[in-house]
C-alpha cells in the first residue's frame, strides 16, 4: 500500500497533537514514552522513530504549540488587533480554560518542565515566547519600547494567574485570582474596569 506524499508529516503531526494532550495533563514527569505513545495511539517504537526521544518530542512541542493562540490577534490595525486581545484574555482567563488542561494553553501547563528542561528545549521556548510577546506588543499602548515591555508583563500575568488557579482547589479563590489579573491586564491595555 502506497502513503501519500505528506503521510509522514501528518502522522507526526496527529502525534505531536495527541501526545501534548498528555504532556500538558501530566507533566513531563508524570508521563513516559510509553504514555504518550498511547494518548497518539501509537507505539512507542513510532515515537521514537519520528522524534528520536522523549525530551526532542517535548522540544517538537515545545516549537509547535507554544503560543498558537495568540495566532488569532494578528491583524495590521492595530485597534482590531487590541479588540481580538482582549476577547484572547477574557477566554484565557476563565475558569474554562483553567479547566480543560489538556486543550489549554501549553505555556501555563509546561512552563515549570520546560525551566527543568535542557538548553535546547530552553532556548527553543525562548524563542516561541519572543514569538508571542511579538504578537501582543502592537496591542499595547505606547511607544514600542514600553510596548515591549507592557507583552511581556501581561503574558507573565496571565500564564501565572492560569498556572496558581489551576493549582488552587476550584472556588471563590481561584477565580478570584483570575479575575484580578483580567482588571490588571485589562487596565495595562487601557481599559477602564470599573463600570
Amino acid at each position: 500500500m502506497r502513503y501519500p506524499k505528506d503521510h509522514k508529516e501528518q502522522a507526526r503531526a496527529t502525534i505531536l497533537k495527541s501526545g501534548a494532550r498528555a504532556l500538558k495533563e501530566k507533566g513531563f514527569t508524570g508521563v513516559g514514552v510509553d504514555g504518550l505513545a498511547a494518548a497518539a495511539q501509537v507505539t512507542s517504537g513510532a515515537l521514537y522513530s519520528n522524534f528520536g526521544s522523549k525530551e526532542s518530542f517535548f522540544e517538537q512541542v515545545v516549537k509547535a504549540q507554544l503560543g498558537a493562540e495568540f495566532a488569532a490577534i494578528d491583524d495590521p490595525d492595530p485597534e482590531e488587533r487590541r479588540r481580538r486581545l482582549r476577547e484572547l484574555l477574557r477566554f484565557y482567563l476563565s475558569d474554562e480554560h483553567c479547566e480543560a488542561v489538556a486543550d489549554g494553553c501549553l505555556m501555563a501547563a509546561v512552563s515549570v518542565d520546560v525551566a527543568r528542561a535542557g538548553d535546547s528545549i530552553r532556548e527553543t521556548y525562548e524563542g516561541r515566547m519572543a514569538d508571542v510577546v511579538a504578537l501582543v506588543a502592537p496591542a499595547m499602548p505606547g511607544p514600542p519600547e514600553a510596548q515591549q515591555e507592557s507583552a511581556w508583563a501581561v503574558v507573565a500575568a496571565i500564564v501565572g494567574a492560569v498556572t496558581i488557579a489551576r493549582a488552587l482547589p476550584p472556588g471563590e479563590r481561584s477565580r478570584a485570582v483570575l479575575d484580578a489579573t483580567l482588571h490588571s491586564v485589562m487596565a495595562i491595555l487601557g481599559e477602564d474596569t470599573t463600570a
